[in-house]
């Protein structure tokens, strides 16, 4: 097989990837989001991009943020509760190798606060990193791994306050992307927010 049927051939998997990942995200959104406590709190996903670095050129992360439909609703459109992230992790080269076996996956989260009623509206998708690295900044973050709970808690609120926008405590569960169907992703996404 020559070099350039590698690059098309890497490059249509990719595509093709990418073409599912934003099925289950939409329906996440809309069909699966009707049928549980939760709605979609930002239109877009929140992502890492980037034209001077090469691993921005391609997506390997996606977040998206719900909230319980059932919190009330504040003046800047948030919910008064937890924001819950799902991230779907495609890929991350800095994963140490055993790591790098447990990839896809999809990382569901809830993230709590104390003043989100401070927040201004909206999310803007580059603002990833604020979901993203509560999760693995150990300069900040006291990071817990119970099993399969993960247990993130800032070292100092004033770091949180100032990059995280202000968590107190993130709860999160890993599941492999490969098992999640459109049969099950009620049970599977939107059932382990529940108990987290």
């Amino acid at each position: 097989m020559s070099s350039a049927s590698n690059i098309h051939n890497a490059f249509h998997v990719v595509y093709q990837t990418y073409e599912n990942i934003h099925k289950l995200m939409d329906y996440c959104k809309t069909s699966a989001a009707e049928e549980s406590n939760y709605v979609s709190v930002v239109d877009k996903f929140l992502r890492y991009k980037s034209d001077n670095d090469f691993s921005g050129w391609f997506i390997q992360d996606f977040i998206l943020l719900f909230q319980n439909k059932n919190d009330p609703e504040l003046e800047n459109e948030w919910r008064d509760g937890p924001v819950y992230v799902m991230e779907i992790e495609l890929y991350d080269a800095e994963y140490e190798q055993e790591e790098k076996m447990e990839l896809p996956c999809i990382r569901l989260s809830k993230f709590e606060y104390s003043d989100i009623q401070d927040w201004a509206k909206g999310c803007s998708p580059a603002n990833h990193w604020r979901f993203y690295y509560p999760l693995r900044n150990k300069e900040y973050m006291n990071i817990q791994d119970e099993g399969d709970i993960l247990s993130s808690t800032p070292k100092r609120q004033e770091d949180s306050d100032r990059y995280y926008w202000g968590v107190k405590k993130v709860t999160s569960k890993k599941i492999p992307l490969t098992e999640v169907t459109g049969g099950n992703v009620i049970e599977k996404i939107f059932g382990v927010f529940n108990n987290l």
